[in-house]
């Protein structure tokens, strides 16, 4: 096996604006995280690691770890802060952030929406609302006239599917709604439509800054040979990889309107066909055993990326690895999972797939939605108390690698 990656591969990280900037009160998750009990121990995203004003020195750290991209998203309850209003500093705020990504030699992917949505929008129904498609285009046109010329590719949704799971089947993300399915899928609906609308906008605004979606793949896998689980782990995975595209039609979601495939891969679970689990739709889903468990609770193999990435071949797209990353606050697990997982993806990129870049999550460990600080992704440390960010033993080996564009030896 190769161990150099292709010429001009991208190597990055990913983040979001709401976990990393502060004090962004304007949005849904804001509200969520002031109801007790949502939030583990607590935690607030009123400072998170203040990317808002540190996005400087941030940059300069991916600068320094030779990082040639990185996937961040615009805060649209910032630019919309009312319906048909757009806040002019705002814009020219993210103007300077995707400006110094630039000065950097850093390619922004510039992520239109990243799980949160403005407060008026939530209003009038959020995704559910059969117009919620069109009152996001506004937000869409905006940015793309505003801050374009900046960016270097567009993500235009990130994981429909675990937002729409999250927030409507498990509860974890607002509005907490549990075992909604139909719920779900009206969230995806909107969305698939959101992302066509927004695909054909920018691509007539700038036709040579390539579009696509990052979509989450967790694979879920039979417990056993027989038929009634593979038939379980396929109706598991149907639900996480298609949402609707018409009257009774379901599609995968990587077959949407796209320049690129972005992939975001961490976890796998078995599932069982379990006659008791009717609120599960009769599916059991469990970790595999003799797996170690990250801090998240699940699974991280880094084997399966080679599995999930060719399952995209076939489409002879380019292919993005969007995220993709370890919760652990021990810092030598993630040092030896990078070198395994990225050593998948080359063995993906010998087998066909023609993967551009790869983009781990996250750079600095961050607000972790409903398990607020205590979930570490980062390759950068940020003390919780003076803000101060040190670069990890595995952000220095990610920046290795990066600086070889290879595995070495």
């Amino acid at each position: 096996m190769s161990r150099t990656f292709p010429k001009g591969f991208l190597w990055g990280t990913s983040s979001a604006a709401h976990q990393v900037e502060g004090d962004n009160r304007n949005c849904d998750w804001w509200e969520w995280e002031q109801q007790p009990g949502r939030i583990a121990n607590g935690d607030s995203s009123a400072v998170a690691c203040d990317h808002y004003h540190r996005y400087r020195e941030d940059f300069a750290l991916l600068r320094d770890m030779n990082q040639n991209a990185h996937r961040l998203s615009i805060e649209w309850s910032r630019i919309e802060p009312s319906e048909g209003t757009f806040d002019s500093r705002q814009i020219r705020h993210y103007r300077d952030v995707l400006g110094e990504l630039r000065e950097q030699g850093i390619l922004p992917m510039v992520t239109l929406h990243h799980f949160t949505s403005p407060l008026w929008f939530v209003r009038k129904g959020g995704w559910t609302a059969s117009g919620a498609a069109r009152a996001f285009m506004p937000f869409v046109h905006r940015v793309a006239d505003e801050l374009g010329d900046l960016a270097g590719m567009w993500c235009t949704i990130n994981e429909p599917s675990i937002y729409g799971a999250q927030g409507w089947i498990t509860g974890d993300f607002p509005p907490g709604h549990h075992g909604d399915l139909a719920g779900q899928y009206r969230v995806t609906r909107n969305m698939q439509r959101a992302h066509e609308l927004a695909y054909v906008a920018l691509k007539r605004r700038w036709p040579d800054t390539p579009v696509g979606l990052s979509h989450h793949k967790f694979l879920f896998m039979p417990a056993t040979g027989r038929r009634r689980d593979r038939v379980a782990a396929a109706a598991a995975q149907m639900v996480m990889d298609r949402w609707p595209v018409g009257p009774g039609r379901l599609a995968k979601i990587v077959e949407a309107t796209s320049d690129f495939i972005g992939i975001a891969h961490y976890w796998g679970q078995l599932c069982a066909f379990d006659p008791r689990r009717p609120q599960d739709q009769f599916v059991r889903r469990f970790n595999p055993p003799d797996l170690p468990v990250t801090d998240m609770g699940w699974v991280s193999n880094p084997a399966w990326m080679r599995q999930v990435l060719n399952e995209v071949k076939g489409y002879g797209k380019p292919v993005y690895i969007t995220e993709n990353g370890i919760a652990t606050g021990d810092d030598s697990v993630r040092e030896g999972y990078l070198p395994e997982l990225l050593g998948n993806v080359q063995l993906a990129i010998e087998d066909g797939v023609d993967v551009r870049g790869y983009f781990h999550w996250t750079n600095t460990d961050n607000f972790e939605w409903a398990r607020g600080y205590g979930a570490r992704f980062g390759l950068i440390d940020v003390d919780r108390r003076t803000l101060e960010r040190t670069v990890k033993p595995s952000g220095r080996l990610y920046a290795r690698i990066a600086t070889a564009n290879s595995l070495g030896s």
